[in-house]
């Protein structure tokens, strides 16, 4: 496991409590489930709920996530497709920025959610016989495990936040 991830959050997760010693197995089921387990979550809101304590309101999170995997797929497919293995960095609040994330609706932001969540599983499958390995600016030599495992945690982590939001707000 990539070392970069246990000294920024912690092993567990301080946060949230992800065990960074899941299985690739199981971390690919984590993301898997993400369109049910957020949809669970999102039943009857409205997205725009926000946590005092975070930057993004709820609809941001999931777009976030949705964005996030995306990226990491587009990644993993440019190198088994032979691109170089050196990845560039991405400012996620750029990016929110960007494409206004308070502007997408609760339904766009779970539609690409799913869509990502596929196009993120079959970047897995197709890398798992490749060897693969990337190069990342911050984090060093990924594999496919340290990707998986960091993409599961970003997902993970963000539901955490999301089911604070809705604790707290409800309480």
């Amino acid at each position: 496991m990539n070392g970069w991830v246990v000294s920024v959050y912690g092993d567990p997760c301080h946060q949230c409590g992800y065990d960074w010693r899941i299985s690739l197995a199981g971390a690919v089921s984590l993301v898997s489930n993400l369109p049910n387990a957020y949809g669970g979550l999102l039943k009857g809101r409205s997205g725009n709920e926000q946590h005092p304590g975070l930057s993004w309101s709820v609809t941001e999170y999931v777009t976030h996530v949705a964005d996030n995997l995306r990226i990491w797929a587009e990644r993993l497919m440019g190198v088994v497709e032979g691109a170089p293995h050196l990845v560039g960095n991405y400012d996620e609040n750029a990016l929110a920025v960007a494409r206004n994330y308070r502007e997408i609706p609760l339904q766009a932001s779970v539609w690409s959610l799913t869509r990502s969540v596929d196009d993120w599983l079959e970047a897995v499958e197709e890398s798992a016989t490749s060897g693969v390995v990337l190069v990342h600016p911050e984090r060093g030599e990924l594999t496919l495990l340290d990707v998986v495992l960091s993409n599961a945690h970003d997902a993970i982590h963000h539901q955490w936040d999301i089911v604070l939001t809705f604790r707290d707000l409800d309480s």
